[in-house]
């Protein structure tokens, strides 16, 4: 009875945030593709997801049988901000989301088989459900760092729909959907727990005490450590990085940031406006995960791929380099 309690849930939750007044006249509801089958749930899901019982899709399959998620190719050549179902992301079609956990088991070092990507920003961002243990994930490609959000599905979407119950919720003055929970700002933004994806490798499973927060210690006097990419497997993300520097006047010098609701907020402030078609990714310059980042950034639709290893260097320098929390760093011009 309590399983059936929360499959009920689930399906009740989705329904909700989708016919929500926010919701319910905006492209993020109206591009919805129909319910699918249990049949066409089952036969879509169990040749890419290793070694689950099928019962652990369940929760997937109470949303997929409410809607198919959003319709890529309708979907694109609009902004952003008119796709997210919820603050900074829109619901995958199950196509879309298979798909793109094939592809990140491929390319990607850190992105673990069991992840099925349910929700994504179209900018390098998603929120994953986690088909062996049940959690569900905000994974940051871009800065390699995830979240833990909640311990099923059903709590993830239970949460939401309070949330949008009690006005936490809203449409912004830029026309965007907010958390008004996230701070805008980066003093006082309240640490979360989160983790970094090269530190927690694939196959040593994920440890939330390995957090990325650095010592409490005086870094004002620390040399500047400087960021250099390889451009040959990120070309566009290259092109940007030097496109705002040189054209846009925008900052060598940034601050890291670690609190993955700012990330969130600096990206959905910096992409929201931004027409990516699907199979591209919104990047951005400054880092949304610096106090730079955020409203005008300069921005330039580049392919996921080039997001992940973007997400592989510039872990890879904050870990190496020890940058952390508040600490400076300079990013040279790309060639």
């Amino acid at each position: 009875m309590a399983e059936r309690t929360r499959e009920n849930g689930t399906r009740e939750y989705i329904q909700f945030i989708i016919t929500h007044p926010l919701n319910k006249d905006r492209p993020a509801s109206t591009l919805l593709g129909p319910p699918l089958t249990v049949e066409e749930i089952t036969n879509t899901l169990l040749p890419v997801v290793d070694n689950v019982d099928a019962s652990h899709l369940e929760p997937v399959s109470q949303i997929y049988r409410v809607t198919d998620g959003l319709k890529t190719l309708e979907s694109d050549g609009l902004p952003l901000k008119d796709l997210w179902l919820i603050p900074g992301y829109y619901l995958m079609s199950l196509k879309e989301a298979v798909k793109t956990m094939s592809t990140m088991k491929q390319v990607s070092g850190v992105w673990k088989p069991s992840w099925l990507p349910l929700f994504s920003s179209r900018a390098g961002d998603f929120i994953v459900y986690d088909t062996q243990n049940g959690h569900v994930y905000k994974i940051f490609l871009k800065e390699s760092l995830g979240s833990d959000m909640a311990a099923s599905i059903n709590e993830f979407l239970k949460e939401l729909v309070q949330k949008f119950k009690n006005d936490i919720i809203v449409i912004d003055d830029d026309g965007l959907l907010h958390d008004t929970l996230w701070k805008d700002e980066v003093s006082g933004a309240k640490p979360q727990d989160h983790f970094n994806l090269h530190v927690n490798r694939i196959s040593e499973g994920i440890n939330l005490h390995d957090s990325v927060n650095t010592p409490s210690i005086d870094r004002r006097f620390l040399v500047v450590k400087n960021l250099i990419f390889s451009c040959t497997n990120m070309p566009h993300v290259c092109q940007n990085i030097k496109n705002a520097i040189t054209n846009n006047g925008k900052p060598q010098t940034l601050r890291r940031i670690t609190d993955t609701n700012q990330i969130s907020t600096n990206r959905r402030l910096a992409c929201g406006n931004v027409s990516c078609r699907s199979g591209d990714s919104c990047d951005e310059y400054p880092f949304a995960s610096t106090a730079q980042g955020g409203t005008g950034a300069t921005t330039l639709c580049v392919p996921l791929s080039e997001n992940n290893s973007q997400g592989g260097q510039l872990s890879s320098f904050y870990t190496r380099q020890s940058v952390g929390n508040g600490d400076t760093f300079h990013v040279q011009t790309p060639p």
